[in-house]
C-alpha cells in the first residue's frame, strides 16, 4: 500500500516516539533508575507498539483487503496474510 503524507506523517510520528522511549529506557538502566519506574516505561512502549499495530492492521483491511476484494485471487491472498499474521501473533 502506498500511503500519502496524510497517512504516513502520523504513522511515523508514532514510531518517533516509540524509538525515543526505547532510548530512555536505556538511559534510564544506564542511570540505574529504579526497575518499576523502567518497567512502567516498558509496559507504555509495549501499549505503544499494540496501537501502531493496530492502526496499520485497520489501515490493511479497511485498503489492501479492500482494494483486493474485486479479484477472488488477491483477496484469497490478503486473507492468508491477515490468518498467518494472526497465527504468529498467537505463537
Amino acid at each position: 500500500m502506498e500511503r500519502d503524507e496524510g497517512t504516513k506523517g502520523p504513522l511515523v510520528n508514532r514510531l518517533k516516539r516509540i524509538a525515543g522511549q526505547v532510548q530512555g529506557i536505556g538511559r534510564m538502566i544506564e542511570e540505574d533508575r529504579d526497575c518499576v519506574e523502567i518497567l512502567n516505561t516498558i509496559s507504555a512502549v509495549h501499549s505503544a507498539l499494540r496501537g501502531l499495530e493496530a492502526k496499520l492492521l485497520e489501515d490493511h483491511v479497511c485498503h489492501c483487503v479492500h482494494d483486493a476484494a474485486k479479484d477472488p485471487a488477491r483477496l484469497e491472498k490478503r486473507l492468508e496474510e491477515l490468518i498467518n499474521l494472526y497465527r504468529r501473533k498467537l505463537a
